[in-house]
């Protein structure tokens, strides 16, 4: 966590030394309209607003990786300084921002990596917020139980997610994990689905949701079946209804990925890169070329100062 804030604060300090005062222009391409890309939206527009940077957001209504391909199209067809992109389906737009690179023109991936069309990555370190919610677990268990995953088997992010939890939850022999499953299990795993109203595996102590929208669907599962004082979980995510079940201890850890900073990052890098050179820039950044905003551990005990954090940045918390 340190060394990232300390690059954070090199390009920052980079980026603010610069003289040139052309006006730039950067395109930021994200993956949908919803609350965690409107916060992305506000931290970059912040930052342009700090480093006089001509900042345009787009986002479709949901995600939609054709629209993306065809909205990269249109913003590469005009000239433009840098770009940044949020992939739904890293490989169909890989092409495009291969040639992007290969003009010399700055490009980042964005929240999720496209290792060959990107000159840095920006965005978190799934295995590292799996760790983190492997330690949060072990800790509200009392280093003991079984623990449920739920996830979505199609998402290539989430296995990296499910393999740090698994790693600091394998180091600690009274804590046992059942196969991961779906949102579509959950009502089987809680007892919903029969008619004696029992779990199917009853000693379920602690259920990990690798995404905002599974936090969201366990919680909802949990309060319908009046389990939530038995079972503790710890969701990635950051929405208001996640930030919602925090408030009420039906989630008891979530781990918020910073969309904020990640968005205030994003235009740094590139205006670094812009303004210095794409390799000047890459030599004072980590050598993987990713940089990751780390993470917010969020509980109900907590909940209210992460608020006050949201306000201090603009944020109007919605929960």
């Amino acid at each position: 966590m340190k060394k990232i804030i300390i690059v954070f604060i090199i390009v920052l300090l980079f980026s603010s030394c610069t003289k040139n005062r052309k006006q730039i222009d950067i395109a930021i391409l994200g993956k949908a309209n919803d609350s965690y890309w409107n916060d992305v939206k506000l931290g970059a527009e912040s930052a342009g607003k700090d480093l006089d940077v001509n900042v345009k957001f787009y986002v479709p209504s949901r995600e939609d990786p054709a629209w993306q391909i065809r909205k990269l199209e249109e913003i590469i067809s005009k000239p433009i300084d840098g770009i940044a992109v949020a992939a739904s389906d890293p490989k169909s737009i890989e092409p495009t921002m291969s040639g992007i690179v290969q003009s010399n023109i700055p490009c980042l991936a964005l929240d999720r990596d496209v290792a060959k069309g990107r000159h840095a990555y920006i965005g978190t370190a799934n295995y590292y917020a799996g760790q983190q919610a492997g330690e949060s677990m072990a800790e509200i268990l009392g280093y003991g139980g079984t623990v449920a995953i739920i996830t979505d088997p199609s998402v290539p992010d989430f296995a990296q997610r499910i393999q740090g939890f698994r790693d600091i939850i394998n180091e600690h022999e009274n804590i046992g994990i059942i196969s991961s499953i779906t949102t579509s299990d959950i009502e089987s795993l809680l007892g919903m689905d029969n008619s004696f109203g029992k779990p199917a595996i009853p000693n379920v102590k602690g259920i990990f949701c690798v995404s905002d929208s599974i936090g969201i669907v366990t919680a909802k599962a949990l309060k319908k079946a009046n389990q939530s004082d038995q079972v503790k979980v710890v969701c990635i995510g950051e929405s208001p209804e996640v930030m919602k079940a925090v408030q009420e201890n039906i989630i008891q850890v979530a781990i918020s990925r910073r969309p904020y900073r990640l968005g205030y990052s994003c235009v740094l890098v590139l205006h670094n890169m812009i303004k210095s050179g794409i390799n000047n820039t890459l030599i004072i950044l980590p050598k993987s070329e990713i940089v990751d905003p780390g993470v917010v551990i969020v509980t109900p005990s907590n909940i209210d100062e992460y608020k006050e954090q949201l306000s201090k940045l603009g944020i109007k918390p919605r929960f």
